[in-house]
Protein backbone atom coordinates (compact mmCIF):
# COMPACT_ATOMS: atom_id res chain seq x y z
CA UNK A 1 0.00 0.00 0.00
CA UNK A 2 2.74 2.55 0.61
CA UNK A 3 5.35 3.91 -1.51
CA UNK A 4 8.75 5.28 -0.29
CA UNK A 5 8.75 8.72 -1.20
CA UNK A 6 12.04 9.56 -0.35
CA UNK A 7 15.05 6.95 -1.01
CA UNK A 8 19.00 8.59 -0.31
CA UNK A 9 22.02 7.78 0.95
CA UNK A 10 22.24 9.82 4.37
CA UNK A 11 25.71 10.78 5.88
CA UNK A 12 26.51 12.05 9.28
CA UNK A 13 28.76 14.53 10.44
CA UNK A 14 28.71 15.48 14.06
CA UNK A 15 29.76 19.13 13.69
CA UNK A 16 29.59 22.67 16.47
CA UNK A 17 30.04 25.35 14.22
CA UNK A 18 31.63 28.90 14.83
CA UNK A 19 28.49 30.63 14.71
CA UNK A 20 28.00 34.47 14.83
CA UNK A 21 27.82 34.76 17.96
CA UNK A 22 31.10 33.56 19.76
CA UNK A 23 30.24 32.00 22.39
CA UNK A 24 29.73 28.13 21.67
CA UNK A 25 26.11 26.93 21.17
CA UNK A 26 23.70 26.18 24.72
CA UNK A 27 22.12 22.78 24.79
CA UNK A 28 18.85 23.64 26.59
CA UNK A 29 16.11 20.96 27.98
CA UNK A 30 16.02 19.13 24.52
CA UNK A 31 14.82 15.72 24.00
CA UNK A 32 13.98 12.94 21.12
CA UNK A 33 12.19 9.56 21.29
CA UNK A 34 12.80 6.72 18.53
CA UNK A 35 8.83 5.65 18.32
CA UNK A 36 9.38 1.99 16.73
CA UNK A 37 5.65 0.96 15.94
CA UNK A 38 5.26 4.71 13.90
CA UNK A 39 4.73 3.69 10.10
CA UNK A 40 8.29 5.04 9.03
CA UNK A 41 9.55 6.94 5.67
CA UNK A 42 12.80 9.00 4.82
CA UNK A 43 12.16 12.29 5.21
CA UNK A 44 15.60 13.09 7.09
CA UNK A 45 16.84 16.52 6.01
CA UNK A 46 14.16 17.14 3.50
CA UNK A 47 13.85 20.97 4.03
CA UNK A 48 17.33 21.45 2.69
CA UNK A 49 16.18 24.06 -0.63
CA UNK A 50 18.81 25.14 -2.76
CA UNK A 51 15.99 27.38 -4.85
CA UNK A 52 12.57 26.15 -5.46
CA UNK A 53 10.39 24.84 -1.97
CA UNK A 54 7.84 22.31 -2.45
CA UNK A 55 5.32 20.62 -1.08
CA UNK A 56 5.76 19.46 2.38
CA UNK A 57 4.86 15.48 3.14
CA UNK A 58 5.04 15.38 6.57
CA UNK A 59 3.22 17.86 9.50
CA UNK A 60 2.36 17.56 13.39
CA UNK A 61 -0.41 19.76 14.74
CA UNK A 62 -1.53 20.02 17.83
CA UNK A 63 -4.70 18.31 18.36
CA UNK A 64 -6.38 21.11 21.39
CA UNK A 65 -6.92 17.95 23.56
CA UNK A 66 -3.28 17.62 25.05
CA UNK A 67 -1.99 15.70 22.53
CA UNK A 68 -0.31 16.34 18.83
CA UNK A 69 -0.60 14.21 15.68
CA UNK A 70 1.46 13.34 12.82
CA UNK A 71 0.11 13.72 9.30
CA UNK A 72 2.20 12.20 6.44
CA UNK A 73 1.32 12.34 2.63
CA UNK A 74 2.43 8.40 2.41
CA UNK A 75 1.86 8.65 -1.97
CA UNK A 76 -1.92 6.98 -1.45
CA UNK A 77 -3.26 7.48 1.53
CA UNK A 78 -2.68 9.80 4.60
CA UNK A 79 -1.51 8.55 7.69
CA UNK A 80 -2.29 10.36 10.40
CA UNK A 81 -0.83 9.14 14.19
CA UNK A 82 -1.86 10.76 17.90
CA UNK A 83 1.29 11.55 20.48
CA UNK A 84 0.92 12.59 23.71
CA UNK A 85 2.80 15.13 25.88
CA UNK A 86 5.53 12.84 26.14
CA UNK A 87 5.87 11.98 22.41
CA UNK A 88 4.57 8.38 23.02
CA UNK A 89 2.62 6.79 20.30
CA UNK A 90 -0.96 6.69 21.38
CA UNK A 91 -3.47 5.93 17.91
CA UNK A 92 -2.98 5.66 13.96
CA UNK A 93 -5.69 6.05 11.64
CA UNK A 94 -5.74 6.89 7.91
CA UNK A 95 -8.12 8.71 5.51
CA UNK A 96 -8.36 8.33 1.82
CA UNK A 97 -6.91 10.50 -1.03
CA UNK A 98 -10.01 12.20 -2.56
CA UNK A 99 -7.91 13.34 -5.75
CA UNK A 100 -4.97 11.67 -6.83
CA UNK A 101 -1.99 14.97 -6.22
CA UNK A 102 -1.55 15.82 -1.85
CA UNK A 103 -0.97 19.63 -2.04
CA UNK A 104 -0.56 20.06 1.58
CA UNK A 105 -2.10 20.51 5.00
CA UNK A 106 -2.61 22.60 7.63
CA UNK A 107 -4.08 22.69 11.00
CA UNK A 108 -5.78 25.69 12.75
CA UNK A 109 -7.54 26.23 16.38
CA UNK A 110 -10.88 24.18 14.54
CA UNK A 111 -9.90 22.79 11.83
CA UNK A 112 -7.51 20.85 10.09
CA UNK A 113 -7.49 20.98 5.98
CA UNK A 114 -6.36 18.84 3.38
CA UNK A 115 -5.81 19.81 0.20
CA UNK A 116 -6.07 17.65 -2.84
CA UNK A 117 -5.52 18.41 -6.73
CA UNK A 118 -5.10 16.45 -10.34
CA UNK A 119 -3.67 17.58 -13.53
CA UNK A 120 -5.72 19.11 -16.77
CA UNK A 121 -2.91 18.64 -18.95
CA UNK A 122 -5.89 19.07 -21.53
CA UNK A 123 -6.63 22.90 -19.81
CA UNK A 124 -10.13 22.16 -19.58
CA UNK A 125 -12.22 24.21 -17.39
CA UNK A 126 -14.72 21.10 -16.42
CA UNK A 127 -12.03 19.26 -14.50
CA UNK A 128 -11.75 19.61 -10.82
CA UNK A 129 -8.02 20.85 -10.02
CA UNK A 130 -8.04 21.54 -6.53
CA UNK A 131 -10.11 20.29 -3.39
CA UNK A 132 -10.06 21.91 -0.44
CA UNK A 133 -11.29 19.19 2.65
CA UNK A 134 -12.39 20.35 6.34
CA UNK A 135 -12.20 17.84 8.95
CA UNK A 136 -12.88 18.54 12.86
CA UNK A 137 -10.11 18.39 15.50
CA UNK A 138 -11.02 14.28 15.51
CA UNK A 139 -10.58 14.28 11.22
CA UNK A 140 -14.57 13.78 11.04
CA UNK A 141 -14.83 14.96 7.24
CA UNK A 142 -17.12 18.32 7.21
CA UNK A 143 -17.56 19.97 3.72
CA UNK A 144 -15.04 20.80 0.73
CA UNK A 145 -14.33 23.29 -1.34
CA UNK A 146 -13.83 22.65 -5.31
CA UNK A 147 -12.00 24.72 -8.04
CA UNK A 148 -12.26 24.04 -11.67
CA UNK A 149 -10.12 25.04 -14.60
CA UNK A 150 -8.69 28.13 -12.90
CA UNK A 151 -5.93 28.38 -15.64
CA UNK A 152 -4.49 25.32 -13.82
CA UNK A 153 -2.50 22.16 -16.12
CA UNK A 154 -0.34 21.67 -12.81
CA UNK A 155 -1.87 22.37 -9.63
CA UNK A 156 1.29 22.49 -6.67
CA UNK A 157 3.45 23.23 -9.36
CA UNK A 158 7.08 24.81 -8.64
CA UNK A 159 6.03 26.17 -5.15
CA UNK A 160 4.78 24.91 -1.73
CA UNK A 161 1.70 25.38 -0.19
CA UNK A 162 0.65 28.34 2.93
CA UNK A 163 -2.59 28.28 4.64
CA UNK A 164 -4.05 31.37 6.82
CA UNK A 165 -7.28 31.81 8.81
CA UNK A 166 -9.38 34.90 9.28
CA UNK A 167 -12.57 34.40 11.24
CA UNK A 168 -14.80 32.04 8.78
CA UNK A 169 -12.38 32.34 5.78
CA UNK A 170 -9.42 30.64 4.69
CA UNK A 171 -6.84 31.89 2.28
CA UNK A 172 -4.76 29.16 0.40
CA UNK A 173 -1.76 30.17 -1.54
CA UNK A 174 -0.08 27.80 -3.79
CA UNK A 175 2.53 26.85 -6.82
CA UNK A 176 0.46 25.95 -10.52
CA UNK A 177 1.36 25.45 -13.41
CA UNK A 178 -0.88 28.07 -15.82
CA UNK A 179 -2.47 26.58 -19.61
CA UNK A 180 0.07 28.33 -21.19
CA UNK A 181 2.55 27.12 -19.62
CA UNK A 182 4.01 29.34 -16.72
CA UNK A 183 4.70 28.76 -13.36
CA UNK A 184 2.98 31.34 -10.64
CA UNK A 185 1.40 31.23 -7.27
CA UNK A 186 -2.86 30.53 -7.04
CA UNK A 187 -4.54 32.07 -4.28
CA UNK A 188 -8.34 31.55 -3.51
CA UNK A 189 -10.22 32.09 -0.47
CA UNK A 190 -12.85 29.80 0.80
CA UNK A 191 -15.75 30.37 3.89
CA UNK A 192 -15.38 27.78 6.59
CA UNK A 193 -19.14 26.90 7.79
CA UNK A 194 -20.57 26.56 4.33
CA UNK A 195 -17.57 25.92 2.43
CA UNK A 196 -18.21 28.36 -0.40
CA UNK A 197 -15.80 29.75 -2.62
CA UNK A 198 -15.31 33.55 -2.33
CA UNK A 199 -12.40 34.49 -4.70
CA UNK A 200 -9.73 32.84 -7.10
CA UNK A 201 -6.89 34.67 -8.17
CA UNK A 202 -5.31 32.43 -11.41
CA UNK A 203 -3.61 34.87 -13.71
CA UNK A 204 -0.18 36.02 -14.32
CA UNK A 205 -0.48 39.47 -12.95
CA UNK A 206 2.77 41.42 -10.94
CA UNK A 207 -0.32 43.99 -10.46
CA UNK A 208 -2.44 42.09 -8.11
CA UNK A 209 0.75 39.89 -6.36
CA UNK A 210 0.66 36.91 -8.78
CA UNK A 211 4.55 36.51 -9.98
CA UNK A 212 5.63 34.49 -12.59
CA UNK A 213 7.83 32.02 -11.29
CA UNK A 214 7.89 32.14 -7.55
CA UNK A 215 10.06 29.64 -6.23
CA UNK A 216 8.20 29.86 -2.80
CA UNK A 217 5.40 31.55 -1.77
CA UNK A 218 3.26 32.53 1.52
CA UNK A 219 0.01 34.14 2.90
CA UNK A 220 -0.66 35.58 6.50
CA UNK A 221 -4.16 37.39 7.08
CA UNK A 222 -4.50 36.91 10.90
CA UNK A 223 -3.70 39.78 11.56
CA UNK A 224 -6.75 41.31 9.66
CA UNK A 225 -4.37 42.46 6.80
CA UNK A 226 -3.52 40.08 3.47
CA UNK A 227 0.06 39.94 3.10
CA UNK A 228 1.79 37.84 0.82
CA UNK A 229 5.51 36.78 0.24
CA UNK A 230 7.32 35.32 -3.13
CA UNK A 231 10.88 34.44 -4.02
CA UNK A 232 10.47 35.76 -7.55
CA UNK A 233 12.78 34.07 -9.96
CA UNK A 234 11.80 36.12 -13.54
CA UNK A 235 10.53 39.88 -12.63
CA UNK A 236 11.36 41.47 -9.76
CA UNK A 237 13.90 39.57 -9.18
CA UNK A 238 13.87 39.41 -5.59
CA UNK A 239 12.25 37.99 -2.40
CA UNK A 240 8.99 40.18 -2.47
CA UNK A 241 6.52 40.88 0.08
CA UNK A 242 2.89 42.03 -1.39
CA UNK A 243 0.26 44.03 0.64
CA UNK A 244 -3.26 44.47 -0.44
CA UNK A 245 -5.79 47.38 0.02
CA UNK A 246 -8.21 44.69 0.62
CA UNK A 247 -9.02 43.82 4.29
CA UNK A 248 -9.37 39.80 5.49
CA UNK A 249 -12.43 38.10 5.66
CA UNK A 250 -13.20 38.39 1.84
CA UNK A 251 -12.18 38.68 -1.56
CA UNK A 252 -8.82 40.03 -1.86
CA UNK A 253 -7.49 40.94 -4.98
CA UNK A 254 -7.00 44.65 -5.72
CA UNK A 255 -4.04 46.67 -5.83
CA UNK A 256 -0.28 44.42 -4.42
CA UNK A 257 1.48 47.12 -2.81
CA UNK A 258 5.11 45.19 -3.06
CA UNK A 259 7.96 45.89 -1.03
CA UNK A 260 11.94 44.23 -1.46
CA UNK A 261 12.65 41.90 1.47
CA UNK A 262 15.91 40.74 -0.13
CA UNK A 263 17.37 41.72 -3.52
CA UNK A 264 18.74 38.37 -6.16
CA UNK A 265 21.94 38.97 -7.64
CA UNK A 266 21.72 38.92 -11.57
CA UNK A 267 19.42 39.45 -13.97
CA UNK A 268 15.71 38.25 -14.07
CA UNK A 269 15.66 34.53 -14.55
CA UNK A 270 18.95 33.78 -13.48
CA UNK A 271 19.83 30.96 -10.88
CA UNK A 272 20.24 32.07 -7.52
CA UNK A 273 21.14 28.34 -5.72
CA UNK A 274 22.17 30.23 -2.59
CA UNK A 275 18.58 31.82 -1.74
CA UNK A 276 15.61 29.84 -0.21
CA UNK A 277 12.95 31.01 1.87
CA UNK A 278 11.57 29.50 4.81
CA UNK A 279 9.04 31.15 6.37
CA UNK A 280 7.06 34.47 6.87
CA UNK A 281 5.31 35.76 9.75
CA UNK A 282 3.89 38.43 10.95
CA UNK A 283 4.71 40.67 13.97
CA UNK A 284 2.73 43.46 15.76
CA UNK A 285 4.86 46.28 13.87
CA UNK A 286 6.72 43.88 10.75
CA UNK A 287 6.17 41.64 8.35
CA UNK A 288 9.14 38.89 8.82
CA UNK A 289 10.82 37.21 6.17
CA UNK A 290 12.82 33.92 7.05
CA UNK A 291 15.36 32.53 4.68
CA UNK A 292 19.05 31.27 3.90
CA UNK A 293 21.58 33.08 1.07
CA UNK A 294 25.11 33.83 0.13
CA UNK A 295 25.88 37.24 -0.21
CA UNK A 296 24.91 39.37 -2.77
CA UNK A 297 27.98 39.83 -4.40
CA UNK A 298 28.30 36.18 -4.62
CA UNK A 299 31.66 36.14 -2.92
CA UNK A 300 31.36 33.21 -1.12
CA UNK A 301 29.77 30.29 -1.24
CA UNK A 302 28.55 29.93 2.32
CA UNK A 303 24.63 30.60 3.11
CA UNK A 304 23.86 31.76 6.32
CA UNK A 305 20.54 32.63 8.22
CA UNK A 306 19.23 35.97 7.38
CA UNK A 307 15.43 37.68 8.98
CA UNK A 308 14.17 40.55 6.78
CA UNK A 309 11.98 43.10 8.60
CA UNK A 310 9.37 45.19 7.02
CA UNK A 311 7.01 47.85 8.33
CA UNK A 312 4.19 46.70 8.27
CA UNK A 313 2.13 49.41 6.72
CA UNK A 314 5.21 50.77 4.77
CA UNK A 315 6.61 49.43 0.94
CA UNK A 316 9.73 51.54 0.68
CA UNK A 317 12.36 49.65 0.43
CA UNK A 318 14.88 51.80 3.14
CA UNK A 319 13.15 50.58 5.98
CA UNK A 320 13.41 46.94 5.36
CA UNK A 321 16.22 45.79 8.03
CA UNK A 322 17.64 42.71 7.67
CA UNK A 323 19.40 40.93 10.41
CA UNK A 324 21.98 37.76 9.65
CA UNK A 325 21.86 34.91 12.68
CA UNK A 326 24.83 33.10 11.19
CA UNK A 327 28.09 34.32 10.03
CA UNK A 328 29.76 31.93 8.09
CA UNK A 329 32.39 32.87 5.50
CA UNK A 330 34.39 31.51 2.68
CA UNK A 331 36.64 28.75 4.07
CA UNK A 332 34.47 27.81 6.70
CA UNK A 333 33.51 24.10 7.30
CA UNK A 334 29.72 25.07 7.76
CA UNK A 335 26.81 26.44 5.81
CA UNK A 336 23.09 26.83 6.75
CA UNK A 337 20.07 25.15 5.35
CA UNK A 338 16.98 26.59 4.91
CA UNK A 339 15.14 27.22 8.30
CA UNK A 340 11.95 27.15 9.98
CA UNK A 341 9.90 29.50 11.79
CA UNK A 342 7.55 29.31 14.76
CA UNK A 343 5.51 31.73 15.93
CA UNK A 344 5.28 32.01 19.92
CA UNK A 345 3.30 35.07 20.13
CA UNK A 346 2.40 38.24 18.06
CA UNK A 347 6.45 39.51 19.13
CA UNK A 348 8.24 36.16 19.80
CA UNK A 349 9.95 33.57 17.10
CA UNK A 350 11.91 31.05 17.37
CA UNK A 351 14.22 30.12 13.85
CA UNK A 352 15.97 26.43 13.66
CA UNK A 353 18.12 25.61 11.28
CA UNK A 354 20.47 22.46 10.33
CA UNK A 355 24.29 23.43 8.96
CA UNK A 356 26.26 21.71 6.12
CA UNK A 357 29.75 20.57 6.14
CA UNK A 358 30.26 20.84 1.99
CA UNK A 359 27.85 18.33 0.83
CA UNK A 360 27.03 16.17 3.64
CA UNK A 361 24.30 17.39 6.34
CA UNK A 362 25.46 17.54 9.98
CA UNK A 363 23.66 15.77 12.92
CA UNK A 364 23.21 19.33 14.80
CA UNK A 365 19.84 21.36 15.01
CA UNK A 366 20.66 24.98 16.31
CA UNK A 367 17.88 27.33 16.71
CA UNK A 368 17.80 31.16 17.97
CA UNK A 369 15.11 33.23 19.90
CA UNK A 370 14.10 36.74 17.49
CA UNK A 371 11.97 39.62 18.48
CA UNK A 372 8.78 40.68 16.38
CA UNK A 373 11.19 43.19 15.18
CA UNK A 374 13.13 40.67 13.70
CA UNK A 375 16.49 41.25 15.61
CA UNK A 376 17.99 38.16 17.78
CA UNK A 377 17.29 37.93 21.59
CA UNK A 378 19.17 34.88 22.41
CA UNK A 379 22.42 33.01 22.28
CA UNK A 380 22.13 30.44 19.83
CA UNK A 381 21.35 27.00 20.87
CA UNK A 382 22.21 23.74 19.59
CA UNK A 383 20.96 19.97 20.29
CA UNK A 384 21.85 16.58 18.92
CA UNK A 385 20.32 15.65 15.81
CA UNK A 386 18.17 16.49 12.32
CA UNK A 387 14.73 18.14 10.72
CA UNK A 388 12.97 17.32 8.06
CA UNK A 389 10.44 18.49 5.83
CA UNK A 390 8.39 18.58 8.60
CA UNK A 391 7.34 22.18 9.90
CA UNK A 392 8.34 22.38 13.88
CA UNK A 393 4.92 23.53 16.11
CA UNK A 394 4.53 25.17 19.39
CA UNK A 395 2.81 22.47 21.53
CA UNK A 396 2.54 22.38 25.68
CA UNK A 397 5.83 24.96 25.74
CA UNK A 398 8.03 23.07 23.68
CA UNK A 399 8.95 23.19 20.04
CA UNK A 400 7.75 19.50 18.65
CA UNK A 401 8.65 17.89 15.18
CA UNK A 402 9.70 14.74 13.67
CA UNK A 403 11.91 13.00 11.58
CA UNK A 404 11.70 9.09 9.79
CA UNK A 405 14.55 7.25 8.56
CA UNK A 406 13.82 4.00 7.18
CA UNK A 407 13.95 2.09 10.53
CA UNK A 408 12.46 4.87 13.11
CA UNK A 409 10.63 7.68 13.28
CA UNK A 410 12.40 9.79 15.80
CA UNK A 411 10.08 12.86 17.58
CA UNK A 412 12.28 15.67 19.03
CA UNK A 413 11.09 18.90 21.24
CA UNK A 414 12.95 21.53 22.95
CA UNK A 415 12.08 23.95 25.36
CA UNK A 416 10.19 27.18 24.08
CA UNK A 417 11.46 29.70 26.90
CA UNK A 418 13.97 31.71 25.95
CA UNK A 419 16.48 31.24 28.87
CA UNK A 420 19.20 33.44 27.43
CA UNK A 421 20.34 36.11 29.86
CA UNK A 422 19.70 39.69 28.90
CA UNK A 423 22.78 41.82 28.12
CA UNK A 424 23.73 43.67 30.85
CA UNK A 425 24.82 47.54 31.36
CA UNK A 426 28.02 46.75 31.09
CA UNK A 427 28.50 44.45 28.39
CA UNK A 428 26.11 46.81 26.33
CA UNK A 429 28.86 49.69 27.57
CA UNK A 430 31.39 47.39 26.16
CA UNK A 431 29.71 47.26 22.46
CA UNK A 432 28.10 50.97 21.96
CA UNK A 433 29.99 54.47 22.31
CA UNK A 434 28.30 57.40 21.86
CA UNK A 435 24.79 55.66 20.85
CA UNK A 436 26.67 53.93 18.46
CA UNK A 437 26.44 49.71 18.47
CA UNK A 438 29.66 48.83 17.00
CA UNK A 439 29.25 44.93 18.03
CA UNK A 440 29.54 43.96 14.28
CA UNK A 441 32.92 44.90 13.98
CA UNK A 442 33.81 44.58 17.79
CA UNK A 443 34.43 42.01 20.71
CA UNK A 444 35.94 43.25 23.76
CA UNK A 445 37.56 39.56 24.85
CA UNK A 446 38.91 39.74 20.80
CA UNK A 447 40.03 42.78 21.47
CA UNK A 448 42.26 42.68 24.14
CA UNK A 449 43.56 38.91 23.73
CA UNK A 450 44.94 39.76 20.35
CA UNK A 451 46.88 43.06 21.19
CA UNK A 452 48.78 42.58 24.62
CA UNK A 453 48.43 46.63 24.71
CA UNK A 454 45.50 46.24 25.00
CA UNK A 455 45.07 43.62 27.55
CA UNK A 456 47.46 45.60 30.01
CA UNK A 457 45.69 48.87 29.58
CA UNK A 458 41.96 47.50 29.51
CA UNK A 459 41.78 43.93 30.84
CA UNK A 460 39.82 45.43 33.67
CA UNK A 461 37.68 48.34 31.71
CA UNK A 462 35.14 47.67 28.37
CA UNK A 463 34.23 50.62 28.38
CA UNK A 464 37.54 52.23 27.91
CA UNK A 465 38.83 49.02 25.36
CA UNK A 466 35.85 50.33 23.24
CA UNK A 467 37.03 53.91 23.54
CA UNK A 468 39.97 53.36 22.63
CA UNK A 469 39.03 51.08 19.21
CA UNK A 470 36.44 53.59 18.33
CA UNK A 471 39.35 56.99 18.31
CA UNK A 472 42.14 54.69 17.65
CA UNK A 473 41.84 51.49 17.05
CA UNK A 474 39.65 51.58 13.44
CA UNK A 475 42.34 54.41 12.41
CA UNK A 476 45.38 51.93 12.94
CA UNK A 477 43.22 49.36 11.14
CA UNK A 478 43.14 46.83 14.15
CA UNK A 479 41.14 43.99 14.19
CA UNK A 480 38.40 44.46 17.13
CA UNK A 481 36.20 41.01 15.90
CA UNK A 482 36.51 37.64 14.17
CA UNK A 483 33.69 38.54 11.82
CA UNK A 484 35.24 41.49 10.39
CA UNK A 485 39.02 41.79 9.00
CA UNK A 486 39.63 45.51 7.85
CA UNK A 487 42.06 44.16 5.59
CA UNK A 488 40.12 41.08 4.12
CA UNK A 489 37.34 44.04 3.46
CA UNK A 490 39.61 46.19 1.75
CA UNK A 491 41.20 43.74 -0.77
CA UNK A 492 37.64 41.90 -1.64
CA UNK A 493 36.00 44.92 -2.80
CA UNK A 494 37.37 47.49 -5.46
CA UNK A 495 34.09 49.65 -5.01
CA UNK A 496 35.21 50.27 -1.15
CA UNK A 497 39.15 50.56 -2.37
CA UNK A 498 38.28 53.35 -4.68
CA UNK A 499 36.28 55.07 -2.07
CA UNK A 500 38.36 55.06 1.04
CA UNK A 501 41.46 53.94 0.21
CA UNK A 502 43.60 53.84 3.14
CA UNK A 503 41.08 55.58 5.42
CA UNK A 504 40.96 52.18 7.75
CA UNK A 505 38.02 54.06 9.82
CA UNK A 506 35.80 54.16 6.41
CA UNK A 507 36.05 50.61 6.36
CA UNK A 508 34.46 49.60 9.30
CA UNK A 509 31.74 52.57 9.42
CA UNK A 510 30.93 50.52 6.21
CA UNK A 511 30.72 47.70 7.15
CA UNK A 512 28.34 48.64 10.01
CA UNK A 513 25.97 50.60 8.02
CA UNK A 514 25.65 48.94 4.97
CA UNK A 515 28.13 45.57 4.50
CA UNK A 516 26.64 43.55 7.13
CA UNK A 517 23.16 44.01 5.68
CA UNK A 518 24.43 43.68 2.15
CA UNK A 519 26.19 40.24 3.66
CA UNK A 520 29.36 41.22 2.21
CA UNK A 521 32.37 38.76 3.40
CA UNK A 522 34.75 40.62 5.74
CA UNK A 523 36.44 37.47 7.02
CA UNK A 524 38.16 35.65 4.47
Amino acid sequence: MFRNRHVKRITGVLLIAGLLLLSAPLVLNAASRVNSKSVVTNNIHDNDYTQRKRVANCYVCDNGNGTFSRVENMGDIILIESYNSSLVLRTQQFIAMELPKFGGFWSSASYNYVLFGQDNTICNDGVEVMRLVRYDKAWNRLNSTSLYGCNTAIPFYGSNTDFSEYGDTVYVRCGHMTYDGHQAPLTFVSRNSDAALIQVQCDVNNANGAFEESAATFIEVSDGSVTTLDHVLNSPHAVISGRYNAAAGGAFVSYCNTATALALPGPAGSYTPGTSIGGYEVSSQYRLVFGVTNPYDQSSPNRNIFISAIPKNSDSGDQVRIAYATGYAYGDMPSAMTPYVVKLNMDQFVVIWENKNGAAETETVNWVFVNGSGQLTSSVYSMTGCLSDCQPILFKGKIVWYTTNAAKCTMYSFSAVNSSVAPSRESRAAIVNNGKDYSKVYDFAYYINRYPDMRVLYGNDPAGALRHFVNNGMAEGRQASENFNPIVYKNNYADLRNAFGNDWKQYYLHFINYGYAEGRNARR
